[in-house]
């Protein structure tokens, strides 16, 4: 449902988030009972630690954080990270293509290794942003978070 929403409205609504995270709580009490409160706020807490940078980067949108939250807690922590690893990559894959159909690419990756050398040099993040605000084309990460999610669940 959230890949649906994330490409047709452009953002996940935080109505399903919130849904999402209550099943995810009753799911990991009724599987562990008093323990499940404990892995259902670790499991949501982790991808908004690990993720934050990305965030303060704006390369992740904090929506794009809660549902990986949402995801986590549903699956166990080893899961969510395999979620969390084939979702990248789908991302990657997904960007790939995006980046072969870009008539600006050439100014693109400039600008994506101008960025880079900024921030290893000053050793200061900054926003990252894009050069022209009308060639930015829109990008729905619950997709690739959809096929991580698949993945983890279908593969060990």
């Amino acid at each position: 449902m959230a890949a649906v929403q994330d490409l047709l409205a452009g953002k996940v609504s935080n109505k399903l988030i919130v849904a999402g995270l209550s099943i995810g709580s009753l799911f990991q009490a009724a599987e562990y009972q008093a323990l499940g409160i404990y892995y259902f706020l670790r499991n949501i807490s982790v991808p908004v630690i690990l993720l934050y940078l990305l965030f303060q980067m704006r390369v992740l949108g904090a929506g794009d954080i809660k549902l990986f939250s949402m995801t986590g807690s549903i699956l166990t922590i080893g899961k969510l990270f395999q979620c969390m690893a084939y979702s990248f990559l789908a991302a990657g894959v997904f960007a790939a293509f995006i980046l072969a159909a870009d008539h600006n690419r050439r100014r693109t990756l400039a600008n994506a290794a101008e960025y880079l050398l900024d921030v290893l040099c000053t050793k200061k993040l900054k926003p990252y942003t894009v050069l022209d605000e009308e060639a930015r084309v829109p990008f729905a990460f619950a997709v690739p978070v959809f096929f991580g999610t698949a993945a983890a669940l279908l593969f060990p």
